[in-house]
């Protein structure tokens, strides 16, 4: 006779309510842990999938250090032709020109379930700060343009829906997060593109999904000004011109109108992917960049780094903090059922006592009730956390590896916590508790 199935069996309601209380809190735990290692995937992700060594960037800044902290976290612009200067140097296979920057559009939202409960739930909660009826507004859809040159790399490195970029104008990919789909129609810039193929968790360091177009197109929504902003520059620039024109007009309109193309280019990118070849060094080429090419380089890690220690950083630590606050709170919690769980048996143990029971016999009743709390309440509610994480609005990823590392510190807290327990409930008097005194 096992004596701690006996006494499950009898205490169902109260043991098998804490087990459900305790995983309750574990499923937090664990969602927070996979809510950290969401943000460092998703400043990761674009750097990782373009499978680019180096990356180019402006080389002066607003970084009082002289150099523009990466692609994706401040701004910066580099004539297009400078890629084909990097891609001859020994050791790179392949330079890549990308023009990235953020941008929106306007789309009608389509609220699921969860979305009308969180909007009830506003209302109710905070109905002095939310304006009714905000659902059924148009939001702004922001998401990160990507423009790349077709056949280099930079492009979507996944296509879970319609197809790739094929045509050289007016085609996109997007990621599913952006909520478009295949065939939709979107206006960006001073044209209509389609979205012909749909990709995967290609999202920037801010959680914004990712959009791929070509190079020209990128360029095209990204730097093209606006065409009445345009007209009224015009006079402007050929108001130098106008002395010369008085004795040189055909010159002077020559210039006027290639001071008015330059104004207008748009042929500048924000960053360039470097591929290297096998087995050579980064540092060497990087180094060699930056002497004649007078550019910023940075390496891979260190571009994942700049997103992830720049403005995740203090996410991060917070939610670090948070997560270790609430696993020290799951271990005074348990600490605490388990405890007033076995002090509630007094009788029962006091019983065994009288009985002849050995001190190993309650010992092991407790022990393993405490573990099956403990196991049990883990994995279901690692279960839990693992069902729920679609459903979260941002990227959220627990692994076997997490929870192995929660089951762990859970079976020592709550082997603590019984021997704590029973030893207290050892200490007592079984002629007291049964009323022989």
């Amino acid at each position: 006779m096992n004596l701690a199935i006996r006494d499950v069996r009898y205490h169902r309601f109260k043991f098998f309510s804490s087990t459900i209380g305790v995983s309750l809190l574990i499923m937090v735990v664990v969602a927070i842990g996979g809510i950290i290692r969401g943000v460092i995937l998703d400043s990761a992700t674009i750097i990782d999938e373009t499978g680019a060594d180096l990356w180019v960037v402006q080389a002066h800044g607003a970084h009082p250090q002289g150099g523009t902290l990466g692609p994706f976290v401040e701004i910066s612009r580099l004539p297009q032709q400078i890629y084909h200067a990097i891609e001859v140097m020994p050791g790179v296979a392949q330079a890549s020109p990308l023009a990235t920057a953020w941008e929106h559009v306007k789309v009608m939202p389509r609220p699921t379930r969860l979305m009308k409960f969180m909007y009830m739930n506003a209302l109710l909660n905070t109905a002095a700060m939310v304006e009714p009826g905000w659902m059924a507004m148009p939001k702004l859809q922001r998401f990160i343009v990507i423009g790349y040159q077709l056949g280099k790399i930079g492009g979507p490195p996944l296509i879970v829906a319609g197809r790739g970029i094929q045509a050289s104008h007016y085609e996109m990919v997007a990621d599913v997060k952006t909520g478009f789909h295949v065939g939709q129609h979107l206006r960006l810039g001073n044209f209509d593109y389609t979205v012909v193929g749909l990709t995967k968790n290609m999202v920037g360091f801010t959680a914004d999904p990712v959009v791929y177009t070509t190079l020209t197109d990128a360029q095209n929504i990204l730097f093209q000004q606006d065409p009445n902003l345009l007209r009224s520059q015009r006079p402007r620039i050929a108001q130098p011109f106008t002395d010369l024109a008085a004795t040189q007009p055909r010159l002077a309109r020559r210039l006027a109108v290639t001071a008015a193309a330059s104004a207008e280019d748009t042929r500048s990118v924000n960053a360039i992917a470097v591929k290297l070849r096998p087995g050579v060094s980064a540092k060497k080429v990087a180094d060699r960049i930056t002497r004649w090419q007078h550019l910023q380089v940075y390496t891979a890690p260190q571009a994942v780094n700049l997103q992830l220690m720049g403005s995740n950083r203090l996410i991060l630590f917070q939610l670090a903090l948070f997560r270790d606050i609430l696993v020290l709170i799951a271990g005074v919690v348990i600490s605490l059922i388990l405890y007033t769980f076995t002090l509630d048996k007094l009788r029962e143990i006091a019983l065994l006592k009288l009985l002849g029971a050995r001190g190993r016999v309650i010992y092991r009743m407790v022990l393993q009730e405490a573990l099956f709390m403990g196991i049990v309440g883990t994995l279901l509610g690692s279960a839990l956390e693992l069902l729920i994480e679609p459903y979260f609005p941002r990227r959220v990823v627990a692994t076997y590896g997490d929870i192995a590392q929660m089951l762990l510190a859970m079976t020592v807290v709550t082997l603590f916590a019984s021997v704590l327990a029973v030893r207290r409930a050892m200490r007592v008097d079984p002629r007291a508790v049964i009323g022989m005194e």
